[in-house]
């Protein structure tokens, strides 16, 4: 009897954990589609939902917070249109949230301390600028073939920069105040 009862507890405990990741995946995902400005030449688009991707990886921690960030993203590309970017922000983002989560659980931190969260997305956020300048260059010129020399390549790739440094910034800004206003407040296992 005692079993059945530990059993039903395990299984219970890993249906919340299943769906707090689904929700957190579904409000990444409208996050990033719910306003999007369109980047050079149409190939890709700036949004929001780096905010959510910070905030997953600070609430679910390294595991949890990475296939939350990079499901819900590339599940947002795939929805806009933007399906040739999806192994990339997969890889991409999931990284992100993993960088976020090894530096903001550094030592005694816990994800607690305002200042380091931010060292930590600004890092996660350098990660991502260059992780998508190398992914323009490969799509504008391997993949869509919107232009004829690496040169132009390189250029369109450099031409993403501000516009990634933005993104992630204004993330990052509105992922702090937010983090700290549910931290600890959610039931929510981290690993």
């Amino acid at each position: 009897m005692k079993q059945n009862i530990v059993r039903n507890e395990e299984s219970g405990s890993k249906a919340i954990e299943i769906t707090q990741m689904a929700l957190m995946t579904a409000i990444i995902c409208v996050s990033t589609m719910f306003i999007q400005i369109p980047t050079v030449m149409g190939i890709g688009y700036d949004h929001l939902g780096d905010s959510m991707v910070f905030f997953a990886a600070i609430l679910f921690g390294r595991k949890k917070g990475a296939i939350t960030a990079a499901v819900g993203m590339s599940l947002a590309d795939l929805l806009t249109a933007h399906a040739y970017y999806v192994p990339f922000t997969f890889v991409i983002k999931g990284v992100m949230a993993l960088i976020a989560t090894t530096i903001a659980y550094r030592g005694d931190y816990e994800g607690k301390n305002v200042i380091n969260n931010i060292f930590a997305f600004a890092v996660a956020g350098a990660w991502m600028v260059f992780g998508y300048f190398v992914t323009k260059i490969i799509l504008v010129k391997f993949v869509l073939m919107k232009v004829n020399t690496f040169g132009e390549a390189l250029a369109l790739g450099l031409a993403g920069i501000p516009n990634n440094i933005g993104q992630v910034t204004v993330g990052a800004i509105l992922a702090i105040p937010l983090i700290k206003l549910l931290q600890g407040r959610l039931n929510i296992k981290r690993y």
